[in-house]
């Protein structure tokens, strides 16, 4: 966990046995998890011990004796001490402090001579030790799906045990998919870097560095935290199923189920409840609510409800891949566990065919031929992109197409304005084809517009996509 400063004021309720039940445990489930509060607490009960044997033990001063000056600095003290003897202020330092000058007091004060005494052997003084907090089993998290991944530098396998402090990466094209206990998990997308900061019964904690990881929390959730942290943000779960992505600094979070809690490095708490997008850059998705759920992935075999054994599926051609009725995207060989049966496999190459097999799995790990799967005639299916998606191509490409428009003004006669545009766009994102509507005469202006508009490339879109669009073009003359 992040290093922080002692939660003070908590602590000395919690020493004077002041707080609810409630708040009682949720200092105890924080004294299990931070070193820095479990050592201010110690201090709190040694300073506490200190101050009641210097009460119970220093002889009464006389201060009709004293001078003027030293009878009122030993009488500050003493009220003071006295306060914190009713109040149980808890302040180490000044406990302390006035301990020390109350002893000081009493040590310089001159005291008649007396008879020596036979001294009686001394007792060694109890040692006060730091209570000692047990630490949470740890969690035992389990590879589940890998595609181009590694941790700690060296290639991710299905079925391996991660350590806690584990550092993940994925590659171009790669995934990773680890269970954390029955029905919680995480799943990295490709290019990646992700680190296991903890993991532990009473909470996991996972640094994410760079990339979009996707997680699905289960009970688990109800019974101990669950953090992502990145670029000094907190997100911790209230709900099930997000994606926390960090990229260029920028954080972004989709919930499709429950709820969660991010905290912003400027001490600010938002909460969001499902579904919901946002972002700390701001803009128009920052606190907004989709109009449809976000799409989050789940997590490869999070139950643990069936013997498993280690499939390999290896194609050069195909780029992504519908199993049990999860969807993969990986340019490179998938390791996985699946249930012992039989399962029917689909695979689709960069140009949208479909491959099909059916894959029998036993207790012995297997490798999946590519020759068992078997091409299928192209089929369409349809592709789909946001507003938000389209309208960042459609501003750069702007500038282009309004040349058209002032050429054509320039060679006279008359010069339709409004304009449809209407565009197909392939699986990878690219314009298969443009078309000029509703414009009257003035081919060489469609020509040109069309020219330009099929160089554009937008996000993939997952197949064949078509729309159109209104255009207002306008000359800077």
């Amino acid at each position: 966990m992040t290093e922080h400063r002692p939660k003070t004021a908590a602590l000395l309720a919690y020493a004077e046995n002041v707080l609810s039940e409630a708040g009682r445990a949720r200092v105890e489930r924080h004294l299990a998890s931070c070193a820095v509060c479990r050592q201010e607490l110690a201090a709190i009960r040694l300073y506490d011990t200190l101050v009641d044997d210097v009460d119970d033990e220093a002889p009464a001063l006389d201060f009709d004796r004293m001078e003027l000056t030293l009878a009122r600095e030993a009488q500050r003290v003493s009220t003071q001490m006295q306060q914190v003897k009713r109040r149980r202020a808890r302040w180490p330092a000044l406990a302390l402090a006035a301990a020390a000058a109350a002893l000081l007091a009493w040590l310089a004060w001159p005291r008649p001579a007396s008879p020596p005494v036979a001294e009686a052997p001394s007792e060694p003084e109890p040692t006060v030790e730091a209570p000692v907090v047990e630490e949470s089993p740890a969690l035992s998290p389990v590879v589940t799906l890998a595609s181009a991944a590694r941790a700690d530098g060296a290639p991710l396998a299905v079925g391996a045990v991660l350590p806690e402090g584990a550092a993940l990466t994925t590659e171009t094209g790669g995934l990773a998919h680890v269970r954390l206990v029955d029905g919680t998990g995480f799943a990295m997308r490709a290019e990646s870097a992700l680190r296991l900061t903890r993991a532990r019964e009473d909470g996991v904690e996972l640094t994410l560095e760079r990339g979009q990881v996707a997680h699905q929390v289960g009970q688990f959730a109800h019974q101990s935290r669950y953090v992502v942290l990145a670029g000094g943000y907190e997100v911790q779960v209230v709900g099930t199923r997000f994606v926390v992505s960090y990229v260029d600094t920028e954080l972004g979070v989709d919930l499709a189920e429950g709820a969660l809690e991010i905290r912003t490095p400027d001490g600010e708490t938002v909460r969001l409840e499902a579904p919901a997008r946002w972002r700390s850059g701001g803009g128009r998705e920052a606190d907004a609510e989709p109009a449809v759920e976000p799409a989050v992935e789940t997590p490869w075999a999070l139950a643990i409800d069936a013997p498993r054994t280690e499939v390999t599926l290896r194609h050069p051609e195909l780029v992504r891949w519908e199993i049990d009725g999860a969807t993969l995207e990986a340019g490179a060989p998938i390791a996985l566990s699946m249930r012992q049966g039989e399962h029917r496999i689909q695979g689709w190459d960069a140009r949208g065919r479909l491959h099909t097999g059916l894959l029998r799995v036993g207790d012995v790990p297997v490798e999946m031929d590519p020759g068992a799967l078997e091409p299928e005639a192209p089929r369409v299916r349809p592709g789909h992109l946001d507003p938000e998606q389209i309208a960042p191509v459609l501003q750069r490409g702007r500038r282009l197409i309004s040349r058209c428009y002032e050429t054509a003004l320039r060679r006279g006669g008359g010069v339709q304005s409004h304009i449809r545009l209407r565009v197909s766009v392939g699986h990878l994102g690219e314009v298969t084809r443009a078309q000029v509507l509703d414009l009257q005469g003035n081919g060489e202006m469609a020509t040109c517009i069309t020219n330009y508009a099929s160089r554009w490339t937008f996000p993939p879109p997952g197949g064949p996509v078509t729309f159109e669009v209104p255009l207002t073009l306008s000359a800077r003359m």
